[in-house]
């Protein structure tokens, strides 16, 4: 299997995708990525909190906190496959921090990486969260932390960061023996990735569809979507025992959220929405994977 780093540190040919918010290679073994890096060397490792506005923090709960069901399930789902009540987690991307506060109120020591300024100071002043704003990769991790948790968390982010194999592997070192890794991710098995190739296809580029809504060149974007079978190989890549991958259905956000980033209008939105939810109702649509890994 070929490796994503690989290919992204070595880009060659002509993107087979040109989309709204960047250039989406394939490779020949399938798959998919974005010509784009975050200049995370630069990113200062100091929480600057005045990015905390009122709007920010409006964000972070009506949006990114909105869903408490969803981390509802994050935290049963971690529960479920650790055979400790009380443990040491941490969470790659932690936001806002609504999913480390709920594991800390069940009396776990739990750690938080966030990038993002308003989010880290907003998990660190709201929840009373320990963050850092160093990536994963940094020596920081080990020299602090090394074999020390018994669960990696990483929610929605492996399709964010520059080189997922090395995000893992550097998850990997803080990580005890027998620990576990958690992630969730879209998936491009998906009936909208799908379609999205497709309605490129027909019209020559003109209509990406939901294409333009899975991929970012912008700050934190999403750069990558991987299959199942991939993300198998990703695992396994990073010298872990795959223990689970399965796809299952969930929003970050509502469904309006979608169809107003792809059809720019309000009107369109109000008509389509209904449509969408009788679709959805007849033919539920399993668009994230669920991955799970133990370090041997």
């Amino acid at each position: 299997m070929e490796s994503i780093d690989e290919l992204k540190s070595n880009i060659s040919g002509e993107p087979k995708y040109k989309l709204r918010n960047g250039d989406l290679f394939v490779s020949p073994g399938g798959i998919h990525f974005l010509d784009y890096l975050d200049p995370v060397g630069e990113i200062s490792t100091e929480i600057d909190a005045a990015k905390l506005t009122d709007e920010e923090s409006c964000y972070i709960e009506k949006a990114l906190q909105s869903n408490d069901e969803r981390f509802e399930n994050q935290v049963n789902i971690v529960k479920s496959h650790l055979q400790q009540s009380i443990s040491k987690v941490i969470d790659i991307g932690c936001g806002g921090g609504l999913f480390l506060s709920k594991f800390k109120n069940l009396g776990s020591e739990v750690v938080g990486v966030e990038l993002n300024d308003s989010r880290a100071q907003y998990a660190k002043t709201i929840h009373g969260l320990e963050i850092h704003k160093r990536p994963i990769e940094s020596s920081f991790w080990p020299e602090n932390y090394s074999e020390y948790f018994d669960a990696v968390t990483i929610w929605d982010v492996i399709e964010h960061v520059n080189y997922p194999l090395a995000t893992l592997r550097s998850a990997t070192k803080v990580l005890k023996k027998n620990g576990l890794i958690f992630i969730d991710t879209p998936c491009r098995d998906s009936f909208y990735h799908r379609f999205g190739e497709l309605s490129y296809k027909i019209s020559n580029g003109a209509f990406p569809t939901f294409l333009n809504t899975m991929y970012s060149s912008h700050l934190f974007g999403h750069k990558q979507i991987f299959s199942t079978i991939e993300m198998k190989s990703l695992l396994e890549s990073a010298g872990l025992e795959v223990v689970l991958v399965k796809k299952f259905h969930e929003l970050s956000f509502p469904h309006s959220y979608y169809l107003k980033m792809m059809l720019k209008s309000d009107l369109l939105v109000k008509l389509a929405l209904p449509l969408v939810k009788i679709f959805l109702f007849v033919f539920p649509v399993k668009n994230k994977m669920l991955a799970i890994a133990r370090k041997k």
